[in-house]
């Protein structure tokens, strides 16, 4: 399984890559006005979000209406090679490069309990299928940290990663949406 993982991986990773990068403004707007139509993100006080790779779609655009409105935005920072602690965006943060390369606020660590009071989880994936099996980068973290968690989980995916059928095993967390640039696609519930 984990071998069709790997060669999934690399398969979107090089996509992505050849992706222009005139379309990433494009997209991101798009992915922001899908998700601010969502209800849940019309009422919530806390969203979970990431910083996204540059290869990525962006949320940055949804991150600033999020924080105008006056809206927790807590962000994921990488703090032992296995788990995520969580901090607040806030207008004016400066970032470094966590261990990752990814970039990370410096401000205070609310604790990977922080997850039990967001509204909706906005998580990171290669790609996403109808049953809302998640394929991420390889290294387990969104599945540790989403584990026992009630609030929703949608994923941010290019459109054409949205697939009928990713190789998945039982400790993968499943989400109950994905957001691409064409739209939200919400998972058949059971």
């Amino acid at each position: 399984m984990e071998t069709d993982k790997a060669a999934l991986r690399a398969q979107l990773r090089a996509a992505r890559a050849r992706r222009p990068a005139h379309d990433h403004a494009a997209v991101a707007d798009a992915v922001r006005d899908h998700l601010l139509a969502l209800p849940v993100l019309g009422s919530a006080r806390r969203v979970a979000t990431y910083l996204a790779l540059p290869t990525e779609p962006s949320l940055a655009p949804l991150h600033e209406v999020l924080l105008g409105r006056g809206t927790e935005v807590v962000v994921p920072v990488v703090v032992d090679g296995e788990s995520l602690d969580w901090v607040a965006l806030t207008p004016g943060d400066t970032f470094t490069a966590g261990r990752l390369g990814i970039l990370e606020p410096s401000g205070p660590r609310l604790g990977p309990g922080a997850l039990a009071g967001v509204d909706l989880v906005l998580a990171p994936a290669l790609a996403v299928d109808h049953a809302g099996h998640r394929l991420g980068q390889g290294a387990g973290y969104y599945d540790r940290a989403l584990q026992g968690s009630r609030s929703p989980v949608c994923a941010v995916v290019f459109a054409d990663e949205l697939l009928p059928e990713v190789p998945h095993e039982p400790h993968d967390v499943p989400v109950q949406m994905a957001v691409t640039e064409q739209g939200v696609f919400r998972v058949p519930q059971a």
